[in-house]
């Protein structure tokens, strides 16, 4: 998705299946799960950003709210039509009550843990803050960790009020369209 990052596209769409991937699904399992499912937008810093902890310079966690998802459902789904994946399976943890996706694993050819990807989820509401979605409080992802597991390396990205460039997080809002979407936008924001 990003060069030097330990993300990849098709992460984000751990329960989706766009370019149509992945094949042969299977429940393997159930039970409890530990996830970051609320709480995890942060209101108290300006810009929504937020603090890390662990590591060499103490930013390779985020510093999150997890709780105990009572029973999740453990998916396995194998990538079809690539024979030379260098991923064998993933495994995904889904919300038993409401398939909300909380924890994804890749394996890889040899059957060994890979990338891991998880993502910490909230109502933007905390206090007497909020940021609307329309008439109600916005719900999405807050932060994303992704990691390969067989290099160390770490990836983490968060969703904040602003980037540089005048970027805002913005819903609902149809300007978006052609302010990012359209051929001309696209143009104009590949220049340098």
């Amino acid at each position: 998705m990003l060069p030097g990052t330990s993300l990849y596209l098709s992460d984000a769409w751990a329960a989706g299946d766009p370019l149509h991937t992945w094949g042969n699904f299977r429940i393997v399992g159930r039970g409890p799960f530990l996830a970051s499912y609320s709480g995890g937008w942060n209101a108290e810093h300006p810009n929504w950003e937020h603090k890390t902890h662990g590591g060499r310079y103490g930013t390779t966690f985020w510093d999150t709210t997890v709780e105990m998802v009572p029973e999740v459902i453990i998916v396995e789904a194998e990538p079809t039509g690539f024979p030379r994946a260098p991923i064998s399976k993933k495994r995904v943890w889904f919300d038993a009550r409401n398939q909300v996706p909380v924890g994804m694993v890749t394996y890889d050819r040899r059957g060994q843990p890979y990338r891991s990807f998880d993502g910490c989820y909230s109502l933007y509401e905390s206090g007497g803050k909020k940021f609307m979605d329309g008439q109600h409080p916005y719900w999405s992802w807050s932060h994303v960790t992704a990691a390969d597991v067989q290099t160390g390396r770490l990836t983490r990205l968060e969703q904040v009020r602003a980037v540089e460039g005048g970027h805002e997080t913005s819903v609902n809002n149809p300007a978006i369209f052609e302010r990012y979407l359209t051929q001309t936008a696209l143009m104009r924001l590949g220049k340098i």
